[in-house]
């Protein structure tokens, strides 16, 4: 493709030092009001990433809607096409955690420390932890 990503701000947005964004030719970001991604974090977008409002990411975080590479079966289809991945409202994500293409991450959800999120059968209003991750407990609300 020929041309830019695009980056959409629908409010404000604190980006930390020494985060990098990489949004690809024809590929769309889009960052929600009170979107903050703390020090040291990536986002590679391939194809589409969207925040809802009121997300805050901790640090050395990882968010890719791609492989960035392309793998073909024997008769040369691609067999790992690139995903969106989607953010719901108020979600804290914690340090170093690694949220791969095609995720769903429901409102009010904390995703614990170093995990790594794929998929999209989490529960909102839960605690999302593990290497794969899962919706481990509801919650009720949470505050930074």
């Amino acid at each position: 493709m020929n041309g830019y990503g695009s980056i959409i701000f629908k409010g404000t947005a604190h980006i930390g030092k020494g985060t990098k964004i990489h949004v690809q030719d024809g590929a769309t970001l889009t960052l929600g009001d009170n979107f903050s991604i703390s020090a040291s974090s990536q986002i590679n977008c391939y194809k589409s990433i969207s925040f809802g409002r009121d997300i805050q990411f901790s640090w050395d975080c990882l968010v890719m809607d791609s492989d960035t590479h392309n793998i073909y079966d024997e008769r040369g289809k691609r067999v790992n096409d690139d995903r969106e991945i989607v953010f719901g409202n108020k979600i804290w994500i914690g340090c170093r955690c690694t949220i791969l293409k095609g995720s769903i991450i429901p409102n009010g959800c904390v995703i614990g420390a170093c995990s790594c999120v794929s998929g999209k059968n989490f529960e909102e209003n839960s605690i999302i932890a593990g290497v794969p991750a899962k919706s481990l407990k509801k919650i009720g609300s949470w505050k930074l």
